[in-house]
């Protein structure tokens, strides 16, 4: 019980600044290839968005030269024609805004590769004398 209650103040151990180092650049590393892969989701998704856009508007495009003039089309092939102008619309718009978090995450990748780069590698002062 009496070492528990100890008044000799107990040696403060501060880790090896090699450890240290290495932590830190394993954190960032791994901020990194998070960020790395929602970039690459993101692209994959703006690409496959925009492919889906040129098909709709292919599409209108299509019901339009193969229908009768505005006003003398059916409801339905205007229905057809309306629904493919708004699925590329609001495709349109998700590119848009895919497009803006893919800017914003690059944006973030630069940050952690300056941190990556600030970070001072050290020497394990044990590991140099033993060479």
């Amino acid at each position: 019980m009496s070492s528990i209650f100890s008044l000799r103040p107990s040696l403060f151990r501060s880790r090896n600044p090699a450890r240290n180092y290495t932590t830190d650049l394993e954190r960032l590393t791994a901020v990194k290839r998070s960020v790395e892969q929602a970039i690459a989701s993101a692209v994959s998704e703006r690409d496959g968005l925009r492919r889906r856009v040129e098909l709709y508007y292919a599409q209108a495009a299509n019901l339009l030269d193969n229908t009768a003039e505005f006003g003398a089309r059916s409801d339905d092939d205007e229905a057809s024609i309306t629904l493919a102008e708004r699925n590329a619309s609001e495709a349109t718009q998700r590119v848009s805004d895919v497009s803006s978090q893919i800017e914003q995450l690059q944006a973030l990748s630069a940050q952690v590769d300056d941190l990556i780069a600030q970070l001072q590698p050290v020497v394990d002062p044990a590991v140099a004398s033993s060479g």
